[in-house]
């Protein structure tokens, strides 16, 4: 909860009206492989964590569990999409360790985005980032090769295979777990003295 005050009173928000606001939030604790949110349910909530890992995936006609995104860093989790038009998630959202997740209901959200000029600010900075996390996946996955693809993953998130399993790590790189064990066999070969 502190970390969530600390970031309301980087918007300008007063320690009274952030300390008010904060305690409206729901609380809930998600357990490793437990889900935040799943695919064809209402997306009612966005989440704020203070440290979490989670894996976003969906599952295509023909049954087909594909991993999209692997939430490593961003405090919010949810199907923003889906949460902004009050539609049924795309998207099913597993936590991959145990949190505590303050919950953000729409209006809740909304009565943050018009505190003030800042968390307006927020708001676009929160959509931009969505845009571009998405953007910079599809033109990886069509422009880059699997091998590049992991590459950036491990210069942005050098300790992922510790953390999270392979089979979710090949699957958002859109390849098969054996591609990704030669990639990684490869790439130890070469970086080896």
């Amino acid at each position: 909860m502190d970390t969530l005050l600390n970031f309301l009173y980087s918007l300008n928000i007063s320690k009274s009206i952030a300390l008010d606001y904060v305690g409206g939030l729901k609380s809930i604790r998600v357990k490793k492989k437990e889900h935040f949110q799943m695919q064809g349910i209402s997306s009612k909530y966005m989440g704020y964590v203070t440290d979490g890992k989670f894996r976003y995936y969906k599952i295509d006609a023909e049954g087909n569990e594909r991993t999209l995104w692997l939430n490593k860093s961003f405090p919010f989790v949810g199907d923003y999409h889906s949460f902004l038009q009050k539609t049924n998630a795309e998207l099913s959202i597993q936590a991959l360790g145990d949190y505590d997740i303050l919950l953000f209901t729409y209006d809740k959200m909304m009565e943050l985005f018009d505190m003030n000029v800042d968390t307006q600010k927020f708001r676009s900075t929160l959509a931009e980032r969505s845009m571009f996390g998405w953007r910079n996946i599809a033109l990886s996955l069509h422009f880059d090769t699997a091998e590049e693809r992991y590459l950036k993953l491990v210069s942005e998130y050098p300790a992922i295979e510790k953390e999270i399993p392979l089979k979710y790590i090949a699957s958002c790189l859109g390849i098969s777990p054996e591609t990704l064990s030669r990639i990684r066999r490869k790439y130890e070969k070469n970086t080896q003295p």
